[in-house]
């Protein structure tokens, strides 16, 4: 594995499954694919369908523990992938990369960030985020306040490493386009929530859907705690 990261971060239960992908083609995703996401997260669409306490409470708590407030527009991806599906009422894609990492989202219930490796690099950080830091994290320019937020950041030249994601929003900046050709992507969990085993599950499920629908050629990923 390419991918290199380190933990800059207080003892608290942060897991990670960390995934990079080579060769992959970026376009839209298959009629195919689309129908069996759709069908997957049709429950969730069901009037009586209440997202899971334990994953609700879980991440926000991972949250809180670096001092982070994870409510109303600073809610976690995870939550904010319902809300937008629940708003359109149907599943919005984007492109198969993208589509891969919010259809697992969706069903598994965690954050998930994912990068173009070209422009997030090799080496990364986790942090948390310091006063007065922030991210343009869509093309309307709008930007996330970071301040107390679990990031991944790259490990290079400046004091703390430029931020390039976390389990709120990404950068617009380390986004999937169709001119990307290698992934970095990190599922954030606890391990409080999940096994290793459980954890182990998402990531090889996430390896096949890079391989079966974004064309990967290379994929690795392996299971990272962070310090106790």
């Amino acid at each position: 594995m390419k991918t290199r990261v380190v933990f800059s971060l207080p003892p608290g239960p942060l897991q990670i499954g960390l995934i990079e992908a080579d060769g992959v083609r970026v376009g839209p995703s298959r009629p195919a694919y689309l129908e069996r996401i759709s069908a997957e997260v049709a429950p969730i669409l069901a009037p009586e369908w209440i997202f899971p306490d334990n994953y609700q409470k879980g991440i926000r708590s991972l949250l809180k523990a670096y001092g982070f407030h994870p409510s109303g527009r600073n809610r976690p991806a995870s939550e904010f992938l319902v809300k937008d599906l629940l708003g359109r009422g149907a599943f919005n894609p984007i492109n198969n990369v993208v589509d891969i990492n919010n259809h697992l989202s969706l069903t598994t219930h965690l954050p998930i960030s994912i990068f173009d490796r070209a422009k997030a690099g090799d080496d990364l950080i986790l942090r948390v985020g310091i006063e007065g830091e922030q991210y343009v994290f869509n093309r309307e320019g709008q930007e996330l306040s970071l301040k107390h937020l679990l990031l991944v950041a790259r490990h290079d030249t400046t004091p703390a490493g430029t931020p390039v994601g976390s389990p709120v929003k990404d950068s617009q900046a380390t986004k999937v386009f169709e001119d990307t050709s290698s992934i970095t992507g990190v599922v954030y969990s606890s391990q409080s929530l999940l096994t290793g085993a459980a954890l182990a599950e998402v990531m090889t499920r996430f390896a096949t859907l890079l391989r079966e629908e974004a064309m990967a050629t290379d994929v690795e990923w392996k299971i990272l705690d962070g310090p106790q």
